[in-house]
C-alpha cells in the first residue's frame, strides 16, 4: 500500500511539473478557475479546479454518499432465555471524503486526460446497529450482547450494538476520463471519469466483551464464524472483504468562473 501511495504521489507531482516545463506560456495556478458538481459511484461531489498549464489541471473538493440504510433480520444462536430468537440489523452508508486530483492532458487540443490523486476520509464506510431490542431484560443492557462465532458483540447501556466496516483512511486514486475540469471554449461543459480507489484491506470491526475480560475492538473475518451463525453475517463479511479496489465512474458538470 505504501508503494502504491508513493507511485500515485509521484505521478501526481512529477507529471504536473513536467508538463509545466513544456509550456512556453503556462496558464498559471488560479489564472483560470472552475467549479464542478459530479454524481457517480463515488457519491455526490463538489470541487474547484485550476489550470496549471494547457496540459494539466488540479481539482480539490469533497464527495459523499447519502445516508442510505439497509435492514436485514438475522437468527440468533443463543440459548439464553433473556435473548430473543431474531434481531433486525441496519447498515447505513457513511462515506465522506476530501479529494485532491491532478488531471494530465497528453494532447493539448484533446479533452482526454489521465488522473492521479487521493481521497481522504475517516475510513468508516458503513455503520451497523440493531433496530430491535434483542435483550429482553433492560437491566442486562451492556452486559449481554450478540454472539458471532466465539465472540460476543457488546451492547451499550441502551441495548444497542455498534459495528463498523472500515477501509484505509487515505485511498489513492488512478483513472482516466474525457472532458476538461475548466472549460476552454465555453462557460459550461460536461466531463466523465473512470478509475479506481485503492481501499487497502477493508474489514468489519466491533467491540466485543466476555464476562472475564475488558472490551476488545475486534476485526471479524469469515474464519471467526461457525456453522450456526446466520448466513447474512457470512455474506456481509464476504462482500466487505472483497472491496479492496473500488470502481469509480462519474459524470461531472463543469463551470468556468474566469
Amino acid at each position: 500500500m505504501k508503494k502504491l501511495f508513493l507511485f500515485t504521489f509521484v505521478m501526481f507531482f512529477v507529471s504536473s511539473q513536467y508538463l509545466m516545463a513544456q509550456e512556453k506560456e503556462p496558464a498559471g495556478l488560479f489564472k483560470h478557475l472552475g467549479i464542478g458538481a459530479s454524481v457517480g459511484t463515488d457519491g455526490i461531489g463538489f470541487d474547484v479546479a485550476t489550470l496549471v498549464t494547457d496540459y494539466a489541471a488540479i481539482r480539490a473538493g469533497v464527495s459523499f454518499w447519502p445516508k442510505i440504510a439497509m435492514k436485514t433480520d438475522i437468527n440468533i444462536k443463543d440459548n439464553n432465555p433473556l435473548i430473543a430468537d431474531k434481531v433486525t440489523l441496519e447498515g447505513k452508508v457513511n462515506i465522506f471524503d476530501f479529494k485532491l486530483l491532478a488531471d494530465v492532458y497528453p494532447f493539448k487540443h484533446s479533452s482526454f486526460h489521465l488522473t492521479a490523486g487521493m481521497f481522504l476520509g475517516n475510513g468508516v464506510f458503513l455503520k451497523g446497529t440493531n433496530t430491535t431490542m434483542f435483550i429482553k431484560d433492560p437491566s442486562k443492557y451492556g452486559k449481554l450482547g450478540l454472539i458471532v462465532g466465539d465472540y460476543r458483540i457488546a451492547t451499550d447501556e441502551k441495548g444497542y450494538i455498534q459495528a463498523e466496516a472500515k477501509s484505509n483512511k487515505l485511498k489513492p486514486y488512478l483513472g482516466f476520463g474525457f472532458g476538461r475540469a475548466v472549460p476552454r471554449n465555453s462557460r459550461v461543459s460536461v466531463s466523465c471519469d473512470f478509475g479506481v480507489e485503492f481501499w487497502g484491506k477493508p474489514g468489519v470491526y466491533a467491540w466485543t466483551k466476555n464476562d472475564w475480560d475488558d472490551k476488545v475492538y475486534h476485526k471479524f473475518t469469515v474464519d471467526d464464524l461457525d456453522q450456526y451463525d446466520d448466513k447474512h453475517i457470512k455474506d456481509a463479511l464476504d462482500v466487505v472483504d472483497k472491496i479492496k479496489i473500488f470502481p469509480v465512474l462519474n459524470i461531472r458538470l463543469n463551470g468556468r468562473i474566469f
